[in-house]
């Protein structure tokens, strides 16, 4: 039996980046009011006049990421207009200069969404997820500044694993705030027992998050049905993991960054494995993929060799066969 599943969808086009912000701003004209969990963001070329007027008018930084691109690569910081090039495709948003920090580090939170249907829609956030942390310390940034330091900016694991002040971790405790890497658990323990936020704040945060990841995935739910639809593909054939990622304000106020279709699942520390592989098996489960035992079935095949050697040694024969 050959069970065949297929991501909803088409990664082909070097504009992901683009018409994720193309979803995003179709979400805004059919429910502008409810729509303001994502920073003022332009589409280039097509918007760089509209990018270029908004940032002579505006007091604040902006942060460009270029089209087809991952692990921060290609991200920087525009302090500058001529930072950012006429021709080159990609998005540009308004940098959110107050974010929340972690004993001074920014951070971000890495959410992981299971969807197995749009039509209709079914979506399953693990409860679960991965917080990381820059490697130095923050400060606000002023418009035409030249210190745009990647590892006080950015949160990428790929990108700050470079810096010499990476903290790496060698444990798996969800619980344990220490490195530059955190659960989602430690996190909200961090928040009601170190910083000082009641229950009833960090609850109202997790809703508020949650409610972001639904309003993100309906605004993306007519244009992956009519992909489905042309693809001719049934909805019982498809499942799709994808990585959300969410940065939290000073005023404890969660703003949606950017969905990645093709998330890394690679397991860096222990704790990067603990969490990514019960994302896997949870998955699995949901989409009724069976979890074989490794090690079980590694048993039966040592075992079966035994008997097989054991008997070619003593002469007899064997219809005995190795699975």
């Amino acid at each position: 039996c050959v069970c065949v599943c297929v991501c909803f969808q088409v990664r082909a086009s070097k504009n992901d980046s683009n018409r994720r912000s193309k979803n995003w701003n179709a979400w805004r004209r059919v429910g502008k009011d409810a729509c303001n969990f994502y920073p003022k963001t332009f589409l280039l070329p097509s918007e760089y006049e509209s990018w270029k007027k908004a940032y002579r008018d505006s007091k604040g930084v902006w942060i460009w990421k270029p089209s087809a691109s991952a692990r921060g690569m290609g991200i920087k910081l525009v302090t500058k207009l001529d930072q950012v090039s006429k021709t080159k495709s990609g998005v540009i948003q308004s940098y959110l200069a107050s974010p929340l920090l972690i004993q001074g580090f920014k951070f971000d939170i890495r959410l992981y969404v299971v969807a197995t249907s749009f039509n209709p829609l079914k979506l399953y956030l693990y409860d679960n997820g991965l917080v990381r942390l820059s490697t130095r310390k923050y400060h606000k940034v002023q418009k035409h500044s030249s210190d745009r330091s990647r590892y006080m900016h950015l949160t990428n694991y790929s990108v700050n694993k470079k810096s010499s002040h990476f903290e790496p971790r060698t444990d798996d405790d969800f619980l344990a705030c220490t490195g530059s890497k955190w659960s989602l658990h430690a996190l909200w323990k961090h928040l009601q027992d170190d910083r000082g936020y009641s229950k009833q704040e960090v609850l109202s945060l997790q809703s508020r998050i949650r409610d972001i990841v639904t309003k993100t995935y309906i605004s993306a739910e007519d244009h992956i049905n009519t992909q489905m639809a042309m693809s001719k593909l049934h909805r019982t054939n498809c499942f799709e993991i994808w990585g959300v990622d969410v940065l939290v304000d000073s005023n404890l106020t969660p703003w949606l960054i950017e969905v990645n279709t093709a998330p890394d699942m690679s397991a860096s520390s222990p704790l990067d494995k603990a969490i990514k592989g019960s994302v896997f098996t949870d998955t699995y489960t949901l989409v009724g993929i069976p979890i074989a035992n490794s090690a079980s079935k590694s048993q039966q095949v040592l075992s079966k060799l035994r008997s097989n050697a054991a008997a070619a040694k003593g002469g007899g024969d064997t219809d005995q066969g190795v699975c």
